[in-house]
């Protein structure tokens, strides 16, 4: 946990007369998005212009942040990338220009549509779920997404996209193309044992070559895991989110679709 919270850095513009934020101030502001006790023990000008350096302790060892002089803005993410988070507002900034810069063109979303395999739901927002037979984060997320598409919310657009580390992933795969198998195909539980003895006799040349192609797809677009979800203004969604952050990245409301 300590890794992942200093592999968190700053960025700020402060001006050459650096003046500091205290402290109390920063100690308060970390509070916001870091759960570990962490105690500021001063801050105090950075070697780099513009930049503040905390001092912070945790377990008895020090570590080192960096804010702007206003203490709003810490930097946040993994070596060698980083992303501006806004104290304030609870908000990453640097990721929701990410978002945009990432974004399927509406040609790239419109080309989507020739690798859809089956559709769940007939109403509501268009998503469309790369996703993989044997993927466990798959199956933590299918449930919430078959719900919503329940409830006329969304309408669930499956392209297969197999990782190779999965044993058998892509042949599941290419026999719900050839086998014309549904969403029932995306879960372990409809792999019995005799179903998984005739995986052999359901692949065909048709399904093997789709998939192929599905699997082109998702590498030139980007998508380097599942589950990876693509809305109708090409806005990637990635991993197995809680139904409340799911229905906030998708533009969703309580109350039905915006």
């Amino acid at each position: 946990m300590v890794k992942k919270i200093f592999g968190a850095i700053a960025l700020g513009l402060g001006s050459f007369a650096l003046a500091c934020p205290n402290p109390q101030i920063v100690q308060q502001d970390i509070k916001k998005i870091f759960r570990a006790p962490l105690k500021v023990v001063k801050v105090r000008p950075a070697p780099i212009k513009g930049l503040c350096e905390a001092v912070v302790a945790l377990g008895g060892q020090k570590y080192i942040l960096y804010t702007d002089e206003s203490g709003k803005y810490i930097l946040l993410g993994s070596r060698p990338f980083v992303n501006i988070f806004d104290l304030k507002n609870l908000e990453n900034i640097t990721r929701k220009e990410l978002e945009e810069l990432n974004k399927l063109s509406p040609e790239q979303v419109k080309e989507l549509e020739k690798y859809v395999v089956f559709t769940y739901g007939t109403k509501g927002k268009t998503v469309y779920l790369f996703t993989d037979p044997e993927c466990p984060f798959c199956h933590r997320l299918e449930p919430t997404l078959k719900k919503l598409a329940d409830e006329g919310k969304i309408k669930v657009k499956v392209i297969l996209f197999p990782l190779w580390f999965h044993p058998h992933a892509k042949e599941k795969a290419v026999a719900m193309v050839c086998q014309h198998i549904g969403w029932e195909g995306l879960f372990n539980k409809y792999w019995t044992p005799e179903r998984m003895k005739k995986l052999k006799e359901w692949q065909c040349e048709r399904g093997k070559e789709f998939i192929e192609k599905s699997i082109q797809l998702g590498n030139k677009i980007g998508v380097s895991g599942t589950p990876t979800m693509i809305t109708e203004s090409g806005k990637k969604v990635v991993g197995a989110l809680p139904e409340a952050q799911l229905k906030k990245e998708l533009g969703l409301e309580d109350n039905g679709t915006k």
